[in-house]
């Protein structure tokens, strides 16, 4: 919920900003202010000019996307990709087809010409958390992003990559899976719980065809109902990036939704609510340099021709046991084993002469 008046502009974007350089994130997801977790024209969405469209969604306000392009620069110019995700799934049955297609061109006219990622929607099948009506809103939402992803590529001159935020997995996600660029996977908040489904979420989309990059897009924020601390973060990046994935998101509740001290978010439509860590102090959690620790080590090396090898190192993780260790690597030039706490040290298999250890 970056573009939000809760997250000022401009000293808390440049704070936040400073940290995830610092740290070397390099992609920024950002809801483009049609925002979950509260219903449509909820003050907490508003930008300091107000919401990214008048009432009824009768017409597009301009000068809330005149604040929105002042932070959105300042990723860019800072290095940071941002990821630009549409508005929240919901919002299509809310907002009519006409409508989505004329905000989707906004957002490829306004931000189109920079290095940016289109997200269509989060979580775009699940239906409004109290419509009477789900089963009917989940299928006209998978057939309406399937039309709007045809329609965004169509529509941006520059070619950039197109995914869509999951319930679960972005190619169930849509009708057709070729319309997407990359596979995005939400795997849960559970803490350890989550370990065994993110994992089996990540080598089995890489199974499947048409083949593409697997990330995972959301998974165990920070913190969130005050679990899922920075051991969590450390599993969570190293079993999924040495299982094939081609990317990994960190989160941090408290962050997502800019809780700060004065007006923490508060409960969501179905009435819980997620934790009121501030943002300024959630954003500070050891977990998000951690992973950024774990992505610098990868980069020394070529980790996009990384596959994953298990059998390098015994014992290691199986779907009888998750939480025993993780290889991947090149053969004959960089092995990289991830071992979770254990009493006994486990044995590398197969080495090969005359390599460095």
């Amino acid at each position: 919920m970056g573009l939000c008046h809760r997250l000022r502009w401009p000293e808390d974007v440049e704070t936040l900003a400073a940290d995830r350089v610092k740290k070397g994130f390099t992609v920024i997801q950002i809801v483009a202010g049609l925002y979950p977790d509260m219903p449509p024209f909820d003050p907490r969405g508003a930008n300091e000019a107000g919401y990214p469209w008048e009432e009824n969604y009768t017409r597009i306000n301009p000068h809330y996307f005149d604040m929105a392009d002042l932070r959105i620069q300042y990723l860019v110019d800072h290095g940071l990709t941002p990821c630009i995700v549409g508005c929240w799934g919901y919002f299509l049955p809310i907002m009519g087809m006409a409508k989505m297609k004329q905000h989707w061109r906004n957002l490829v006219a306004r931000w189109g010409a920079y290095p940016v990622i289109w997200c269509l929607a989060g979580e775009g099948t699940m239906p409004y958390y109290l419509s009477k009506t789900k089963t009917e809103d989940e299928a006209a939402q998978k057939r309406g992003w399937t039309e709007i992803a045809r329609y965004v590529r169509a529509t941006d001159p520059n070619h950039h990559l197109i995914t869509i935020h999951p319930g679960r997995t972005a190619r169930d996600t849509v009708e057709d899976p070729a319309v997407l660029d990359f596979d995005m996977l939400q795997t849960g908040h559970s803490d350890r719980a989550s370990i065994p489904g993110t994992v089996d979420s990540v080598t089995g989309e890489l199974s499947r065809a048409p083949r593409m990059p697997v990330l995972v897009g959301e998974v165990c924020y920070e913190g969130i109902l005050e679990a899922s601390r920075e051991e969590v973060e450390r599993f969570m990046f190293w079993a999924s990036m040495l299982s094939g994935a081609a990317g990994h998101t960190y989160g941090a509740n408290g962050v997502w939704q800019v809780n700060t001290e004065a007006q923490p978010f508060g409960p969501s439509p179905h009435g819980r609510c997620w934790g009121n860590t501030p943002w300024d102090v959630a954003y500070q959690l050891p977990g998000s340099k951690q992973v950024g620790m774990g992505k610098e080590l990868l980069t020394r090396y070529a980790w996009w021709r990384f596959e994953p090898h298990p059998e390098w190192v015994q014992p290691h993780w199986s779907k009888a046991n998750y939480v025993l260790p993780y290889a991947a690597g090149i053969p004959g030039e960089v092995r990289v084993v991830f071992i979770p706490p254990a009493w006994d040290p486990p044995k590398l298999v197969g080495l090969e002469s005359g390599k460095k250890a």
